[in-house]
């Protein structure tokens, strides 16, 4: 989110000018670009950046994947049985027509519904040395399908991308190590946004007309400036999904009645997960989650392109007016 410095030329703007009785926190409001401090902040924030890289591209588009986790469960897994009309086969009946159906496998166990009388009946087989579990309806005495089929199994593998990396504990530890490398990213970022007294209107918006600023830095500088709350919040969390016992400490320290239901900092936790999993609203809501879910990717593929075209000599001439 880096604001190159500005062309000098007759439009300045008199606020531009540094006079040598001008203070820190001065250049800060009117040319931050000018702060040493800030210099050194940008390479903290470009190289972190570039060394994570894959991983932010990885970790933003597995968790677009899973926002609709629960609703692909509901969408290929049949809750009812289609038609629950007539006698439900139950007991020995269900057993021997359970078997007519699954005469190949081994039948581990048969679970009748437990709650409503319209639910499918699970079934666990055995075969060739491999378990599965099927849905069986028991008014008609016919398979209804994989409890656990392909597409489900795609998205756990999605999920345990996202939480794990694949690699159990270990991945979640080197998770949580990402998580709050990302946090300095993204708090450095905010303090790079920051481009000067009378020109940070101009960061928060894409102006493709504009040619003294390339679309991709435009596109970085307004993403992060939109972002950078969720940006916060996703990195937080990926913390605490990994180390949950440094806030669990300070959440026990700050309580004073142990004897409640709800320590101080708890109810705001929760909230701050239900925003990292999209775990509210509708349909509408989890969509509009999965597309801001990947500008964590998009922000670091239009800062790369930036700091490449800087790289090969052309964001000198691409400075803002």
């Amino acid at each position: 989110m880096d604001n190159p410095p500005e062309r000098s030329g007759p439009n300045r703007d008199s606020t531009d000018l540094k006079p040598p009785n001008r203070s820190a926190w001065q250049r800060w409001v009117h040319r931050p670009q000018l702060l040493g401090f800030r210099k050194a902040l940008l390479q903290v924030h470009l190289w972190l950046a570039i060394t994570i890289g894959i991983y932010i591209i990885v970790v933003s588009v597995s968790g677009s994947a899973v926002v609709f986790r629960r609703e692909v469960g509901m969408w290929l897994v049949p809750r009812t049985v289609p038609e629950a009309v007539g006698i439900p086969l139950a007991g020995e009946g269900l057993a021997e027509a359970v078997e007519r159906v699954y005469a190949d496998y081994e039948i581990l166990s048969i679970v009748e519904p437990q709650r409503r009388p319209n639910e499918p009946v699970y079934v666990r087989l055995l075969r060739d040395g491999e378990e599965s579990s099927r849905q069986f309806d028991q008014f008609k005495g016919v398979d209804m399908g994989d409890t656990f089929p392909p597409p489900m199994q795609v998205m756990e593998w999605f999920v345990d991308l996202h939480d794990n990396l694949l690699a159990g504990q270990v991945g979640r530890t080197i998770n949580g190590i990402g998580g709050a490398l990302v946090l300095v990213i993204v708090l450095t970022g905010a303090v790079l946004w920051w481009p000067g007294k009378g020109r940070w209107l101009g960061s928060m918006v894409v102006r493709p007309a504009r040619k003294s600023k390339p679309l991709t830095w435009q596109l970085h500088s307004a993403l992060g400036f939109w972002a950078f709350a969720m940006l916060f919040v996703w990195a937080l969390t990926a913390v605490y999904f990994a180390f949950p016992t440094p806030f669990e400490w300070v959440m026990n320290s700050l309580d004073t009645d142990p004897t409640d239901f709800e320590r101080p900092g708890e109810r705001a936790l929760l909230l701050l997960i239900d925003l990292h999993f999209g775990r509210f609203g509708g349909l509408g809501v989890r969509t509009f989650w999965v597309l801001i879910g990947l500008i964590p990717a998009a922000m670091f593929i239009t800062g790369f392109i930036v700091w490449r075209r800087r790289v090969n000599g052309r964001g000198r001439s691409e400075q803002p007016d």
